[in-house]
């Protein structure tokens, strides 16, 4: 499993080469406005890989970005980037250098849009949620290895009330099929809370 999040579209999770293309078409229309400098906008900056290669194809299509502005950043990209762009980066919030991860909820239940990484499976874009056993929790999350089994069997409860509830106000069961992004290791023709229940079993036997 290819897991990475760098250049993946969350608009289009299911299409490799959407950023990409996005960035071409965005570089055709600063071209004809004559615009040849531009400033990047995020929300979190964290290692900073994703800006970086954002940064490679806008400057390989003879685009410069001069300068980062995001509402949060770890002071190792904040440094990184003051040093290499002509404006540096600016944000609202610096973590202190003690901040291990930085993590959104949503990451954490099943079958959400936009939840977990992107990863490349047989040439097709998937998603993994962050925990067992659809994920990596130790890699994605910085999850203590110890704690990993507990963390996901929590993950997997917490998804399984909510997907139980939707089908109560839906009235029928939710097949994965009908999930937004196609999610790794899952059969269509299952049921999320049967899927759900399977992955839970499978942890609590070992």
């Amino acid at each position: 499993m290819d897991g990475s999040k760098e250049l993946v579209s969350r608009r289009l999770p299911n299409d490799k080469y959407s950023v990409i293309s996005q960035i071409h078409r965005l570089c055709f229309l600063f071209r004809k406005l004559n615009i040849k400098e531009i400033v990047l906008l995020d929300d979190v900056v964290f290692t900073g890989s994703v800006l970086k290669k954002i940064i490679n194809e806008f400057n390989a299509c003879n685009i410069k970005v001069i300068g980062i502005r995001s509402a949060i950043s770890t002071r190792d990209s904040y440094d990184y980037f003051n040093y290499n762009l002509p404006l540096g980066l600016k944000c609202g919030y610096l973590m202190s250098k003690d901040v291990i991860d930085q993590i959104c909820e949503r990451d954490f239940y099943f079958g959400i849009a936009g939840s977990g990484i992107s990863v490349l499976k047989d040439g097709e874009v998937f998603k993994s949620p962050y925990f067992k056993p659809f994920g990596k929790p130790v890699e994605r999350s910085s999850v203590p290895t110890r704690d990993e089994i507990k963390f996901s069997l929590t993950c997997l409860k917490r998804s399984i009330e909510l997907w139980q509830e939707i089908e109560r106000l839906n009235k029928r069961e939710i097949l994965i099929s009908e999930l937004p992004e196609k999610i790794i290791n899952t059969n269509e023709n299952d049921s999320v809370v049967k899927t759900l229940k399977k992955g839970m079993n499978k942890l609590c036997i070992k």
